[in-house]
């Protein structure tokens, strides 16, 4: 059977295949270190159980040195030109900041397109505090620029973050599912405007709006999301 090639601009953001087994283990890896991570935030104990515990990561961070990393570059120019592996798309995808299940910085945040609404939902652990007992605003806001950036799935096009305006609303809790929902509501040319919103225990806590600048020219919305152009001001 032949497999499956991935190509880098089809593949919608913050979605992934299912994993490969080496995937699935480099993910569980990460669960495990950022359960870690959790811990290690104002852990109350002794100096010997943390000389013991420094000894313990040592060890295994010296075992990882061991292997090698795959090249980034050359994983991108196969996907690139549609012909990445599986793998590829996963060792693209995986390891996105607040997304990759295969990073332990992330919660990790899921994504996903829910008709004409981009959702995403996350709950955020000790090492994203900010204020007490709250979500820190600037990984809220990474979050909404990773959200907004995946309004572009309705269009052909990708591009980078131009402009993001965040107002937050009211404090977003830790330890609690987080809900995001984003539109796009307009295009103009190279430019794609979006909105967003975040919720936590049904409030709203934060809105925001951006604006995206294609690298490619004109944006236009994909055949599929053609009915966009009746529904708002998209063009």
């Amino acid at each position: 059977m032949t497999e499956e090639k991935y190509h880098y601009f089809d593949m919608p953001i913050g979605e992934l295949p299912e994993p490969t087994p080496v995937s699935a283990r480099r993910r569980e890896l990460a669960r495990e270190l950022a359960a870690i991570n959790e811990q290690l935030v104002r852990l109350d104990a002794d100096e010997a159980a943390l000389a013991a515990a420094t000894e313990q990561a040592r060890a295994l961070r010296q075992s990882l040195e061991g292997h090698s990393h795959r090249s980034m570059r050359d994983i991108l120019g196969r996907l690139i030109v549609g012909q990445g592996s599986r793998q590829d798309a996963l060792d693209m995808a995986d390891f996105e900041i607040l997304s990759g299940p295969a990073n332990a910085m992330s919660p990790p945040m899921t994504f996903w397109l829910d008709g004409d609404t981009v959702r995403a939902r996350a709950s955020f652990g000790r090492a994203f505090m900010g204020p007490p007992g709250k979500v820190h605003g600037g990984v809220l806001s990474l979050a909404l620029d990773m959200l907004l950036a995946k309004t572009q799935d309705f269009v052909s096009n990708v591009g980078m973050t131009g402009t993001l305006k965040v107002r937050y609303m009211a404090p977003t809790p830790l330890h609690t599912e987080v809900s995001f929902e984003a539109r796009l509501v307009r295009l103009e040319g190279r430019k794609l405007f979006s909105e967003a919103r975040v919720f936590a225990d049904g409030v709203q806590t934060v809105a925001a709006d951006g604006i995206w600048i294609s690298s490619q020219g004109d944006y236009r919305l994909k055949p599929e999301y053609a009915h966009l152009a009746k529904d708002s001001d998209v063009a």
